[in-house]
């Protein structure tokens, strides 16, 4: 039986398609990752403690080892338990072939950061809680979550005083909004060399219905992940209605050096607009 409700469906493709993203994504993880992802973190949490953080939508736990090496002690949670499984499977190894530190622990937990009910549990649960963490990340999550209410709310009680929560998500322009991308070329009347111009057309921004993403595999016999477009007012909305303030914000993107020429159409090719939103948020100081 197919799940009903938005939060139901949104989450169903993801123990779907658990097997194929671990796979697609293995121990270090894609270019997106790597290249525009990681280094965003790494920056966004340069000057914080180095004791707690969580790591929500954890996936097959490229962040949460990520955090591990950092020297955090890491609570990864995601709300798909084949996702755990894998995450828990590749990490196990990883202790066992010494790339962890033992003495830097990841613990897995269940969470749909929809759910209020699970929510209020993991909050209540003083010994996992303990006196808050210093980090909260969700990398590549927010544009697969149909209502941020929840979290926002949450994250007043899982951060620290001098905590933060970071993220990163598919950038709204470029993405999420279903911009048609134009390629156009023309012949410079001073050179006479081929000039290939790229744009995007964007005909809506402030109201675009949830959509499937790209297949990101050969597994057609699941129906793709869904994505959620979010204005920048309506992404922060509900984190400032919580309390919390932005104080860091970057959109990165790929240069000339990961062009794709085979590719015309490739999203890298358009340098001219960012591919992801990194962004930082903390409590407001009492």
């Amino acid at each position: 039986m197919e799940p009903t409700g938005m939060e139901g469906q949104a989450l169903a493709a993801w123990e779907d398609h658990a097997r194929s993203w671990d796979t697609t994504m293995g121990d270090d993880g894609n270019d997106y990752f790597s290249v525009l992802e990681l280094p965003a973190l790494e920056r966004m949490i340069s000057e914080q403690q180095r004791n707690r953080a969580l790591d929500l939508a954890t996936g097959n736990g490229l962040v949460a080892r990520w955090l591990a090496q950092e020297g955090f002690s890491v609570v990864a949670t995601d709300g798909a338990r084949a996702m755990l499984e894998h995450a828990k499977a590749r990490t196990a190894t990883w202790y066992e072939e010494g790339r962890l530190d033992k003495e830097r622990t990841i613990s897995f937990e269940l969470l749909d950061v929809t759910n209020k009910d699970q929510w209020a549990h993991f909050i209540g649960r003083g010994t996992l809680l303990k006196d808050g963490f210093d980090v909260v990340v969700m990398n590549m999550g927010i544009m697969d979550i149909p209502d941020l209410e929840p979290l926002a709310v949450s994250l007043m009680s899982l951060l620290k005083q001098d905590g933060c929560f970071v993220a990163t998500v598919l950038h709204p322009l470029f993405f999420t909004s279903g911009a048609r991308r134009q390629i156009t070329v023309h012949e410079d009347p001073v050179t006479g060399q081929r000039v290939i111009d790229r744009s995007i057309l964007l005909s809506q921004y402030q109201n675009v219905a949830p959509a499937r993403q790209l297949l990101f595999s050969n597994d057609s016999e699941h129906k793709p992940p869904l994505s959620f477009h979010r204005s920048f007012q309506d992404l922060f909305a509900p984190f400032f209605r919580a309390g919390l303030i932005l104080d860091a914000l970057e959109e990165v993107n790929f240069d000339d050096t990961f062009r794709e020429p085979s590719r015309e159409y490739a999203a890298r090719n358009f340098t001219e607009f960012p591919k992801i939103l990194a962004f930082r948020l903390r409590r407001v100081c009492t």
